[in-house]
């Protein structure tokens, strides 16, 4: 019997024979998030690629949007404390979905804009033609990466990496539904001004974001799950 490539590493538990647990292949390091199709290690929770869990559906958005110059960061928002839920909390973009949006990656993509004024979205399929005819008008590069990475009982969440640190117009609802954050940045560590009401973090601090700054629920977790999923998406083309 030839066994070849990763099943090599099987090899003696198909022949019959007992190996030690300790070299045994263990949990992947990316776990649910692997995209490797020949990856031989193990996945006590599945894949999102060997699920249905990366198509959008008619759910509301949050997106947890990124950028890499040397270091990853992610842009958090200061929600108005005039919003009926979560307000005067450090949160994700995002929002409730309107009828007319087909699934929740235009839902992303139109409160991304709305929210930050963020241009770059214009290059996403699914953005308005209004906002397409912007981002090309304005030099705005395409970003990275965008796809799903998790979903909850009503929200789908994406992940945006954008190619530089964004270009950002004005938001619709910038001012309405977002607080001035110039005045908890001292308390932010790494933290550099983006558009009104938002910042840049280090990822790797978000942890060190004093306990009585409000989060939303799961913020945490849920960057964790971002940086786990384009670490993983590396070995995939750009999309």
């Amino acid at each position: 019997m030839r066994i070849c490539g990763p099943s090599r590493l099987f090899a003696p538990l198909v022949l019959g024979l007992r190996l030690p647990m300790s070299i045994l292949p263990g949990p992947c390091r990316y776990g649910i998030h692997c995209v490797r199709h020949d990856c031989c290690f193990v996945h006590p929770q599945g894949r999102l690629i060997d699920s249905d869990i990366s198509r959008p559906r008619q759910k509301n958005a949050q997106v947890v949007i990124m950028r890499n110059d040397g270091t990853l960061r992610v842009l958090l928002q200061l929600r108005s404390l005039s919003m009926p839920v979560m307000p005067g909390h450090l949160a994700t973009v995002g929002g409730m979905r309107d009828r007319t949006d087909p699934d929740s990656s235009v839902t992303a993509i139109r409160e991304v804009f709305e929210e930050t004024g963020l241009l770059d979205v214009g290059h996403l399929q699914g953005a308005e033609s209004a906002l397409q005819k912007r981002a090309e008008e304005s030099g705005a590069p395409a970003p990275q990466r965008f796809f799903k990475f998790a979903e909850g009982a009503n929200v789908d969440w994406w992940v945006l990496l954008l190619t530089g640190p964004g270009l950002f117009g004005e938001g619709v609802d910038s001012t309405t539904e977002c607080a001035d954050i110039s005045w908890l940045l001292p308390w932010l560590p790494s933290a550099e001004p983006a558009c009104f009401g938002h910042a840049w973090l280090c990822t790797d601090k978000v942890n060190e974001i004093p306990s009585s700054v409000q989060l939303m629920g799961g913020l945490h977790r849920r960057i964790r799950e971002a940086v786990d999923a384009l670490a993983s998406a590396e070995h995939q083309p750009p999309t």
